[in-house]
């Protein structure tokens, strides 16, 4: 990572934190289901990473045309989309199997830790996830030691799913209400360019890139999208943070 100058992270008051990606290892979770094992045991199936290049597109796809379903189903739709675009066999309770399968999904490592002490320095932590209430639900018990984030935004909540704009201006104006934090005070801390750095920069927001090395979906084939900030892991970012404070 090229050296940046950090220093202006300390105007920021809340971080908006994507949840799955940046917090959560969605993908080695996706990847662990006994569903998506059975794909990758099929003749003719791609290798882990070619299976979550297909899926991350028809995840988008699904969530763009049904904005008001919820996380789980748009799992399910996805699954078989994706098996079927594979020419791979996949039942239907396969799918649900893999729609239900959210709180399996583990933490990053240093996620709690790094949580912690971005708490401790006074900022509001916001959740502002592509999920459901009940999927976030389970996550956030492996997230929060010693702690509790300040608000959790939802897809289900806001009913549409980023990157549509709608998420973002939610979160923004909530913000406002809330704690009287302006756009300019929030920073955009995530792994996807695609689902929040790209549409957080038109909604005129800054953002910091927790690069995570390795991620696939959402970051992939969107070198164009260049956040204001990058850092491989939530701890790296905690110690800049640290260090734009004193």
């Amino acid at each position: 990572m090229a050296s940046q100058d950090i220093s202006a992270l300390k105007n920021y008051k809340a971080l908006l934190f994507d949840c799955y990606g940046t917090l959560i290892d969605w993908e080695r979770g996706l990847l662990a289901t006994p569903q998506i094992r059975g794909l990758l045991a099929q003749d003719g199936a791609p290798d882990e990473q070619g299976l979550l290049a297909a899926f991350s597109p028809n995840e988008v796809r699904v969530q763009a045309a049904t904005p008001g379903i919820v996380y789980d189903e748009v799992l399910t739709q996805a699954f078989k989309d994706t098996a079927h675009d594979l020419g791979l066999s996949a039942t239907d309770a396969d799918a649900k199997a893999f729609g239900d399968s959210v709180p399996s999904w583990p933490a990053f490592p240093d996620s709690a830790d790094a949580l912690k002490r971005l708490s401790d320095m006074g900022l509001k932590l916001i959740i502002h996830s592509n999920v459901h209430n009940a999927g976030f639900a389970a996550s956030r018990k492996k997230l929060e030691k010693g702690y509790e984030f300040d608000q959790v935004f939802t897809a289900e909540n806001i009913g549409s799913y980023k990157p549509d704009h709608r998420n973002f201006e939610y979160s923004i104006r909530r913000l406002k209400e809330l704690y009287g934090i302006e756009r300019d005070e929030i920073l955009v801390t995530a792994n996807s360019k695609l689902h929040d750095h790209e549409p957080g920069h038109i909604a005129g927001l800054k953002g910091a890139w927790i690069s995570r090395p390795g991620a696939n979906m959402g970051v992939k084939k969107f070198d164009h999208i260049v956040p204001d900030w990058e850092f491989p892991t939530m701890m790296d970012f905690a110690d800049a943070m640290e260090k734009a404070r004193v």
